[in-house]
């Protein structure tokens, strides 16, 4: 597993999405489709960073936490994202009506925000975890992490 790790503001996160779309795009050119899961507390900024982020390529969506609709697609000229907000599901097994696993590295981009409740249903590659700690009110602390063995 190797890991990338920033202290940086949100008006800063150019390194961070820079190191990201290099991941996506070595994974979407081997056709593998990643999985970017979102750790991070109520408040840490999980759906900014996905909106910021995604907005750099060319989406005319309006990206919100898909909180209440638990996932929102979003299209761009480079490829689509799904975007998942687990937060409502309280046991794995509510899961299994949702079809899921039939998107989660399968086509596209997943991200994923409160995934540990779906740990057993998610591939165990294509994986790339984004953690996001608040440091202070300004700055917060983002790790990224993912396997190098799949990427070369």
């Amino acid at each position: 597993m190797k890991a990338n790790f920033l202290s940086l503001r949100e008006s800063e996160l150019t390194p961070l999405f820079l190191s990201l779309d290099q991941l996506v795009t070595q994974y979407l050119k081997k056709n593998i489709y990643p999985i970017l899961l979102l750790t991070g507390e109520m408040g840490a900024g999980k759906t900014t960073f996905i909106r910021e982020w995604f907005r750099r390529f060319g989406t005319e969506s309006l990206i919100n936490s898909p909180t209440f609709s638990l996932y929102n697609i979003y299209d761009s000229p480079n490829f689509r994202l799904f975007h998942f907000d687990l937060y409502r599901i309280k046991f794995p097994e509510e899961l299994d009506e949702l079809g899921f696993e039939e998107i989660w590295g399968k086509e596209g981009v997943s991200a994923i925000e409160w995934w540990p409740i779906a740990e057993a249903y998610l591939p165990k590659s294509n994986r790339i975890v984004l953690s996001i700690e608040s440091d202070s009110i300004e700055f917060r602390s983002y790790t990224l992490e993912w396997s190098e063995n799949e990427i070369q």
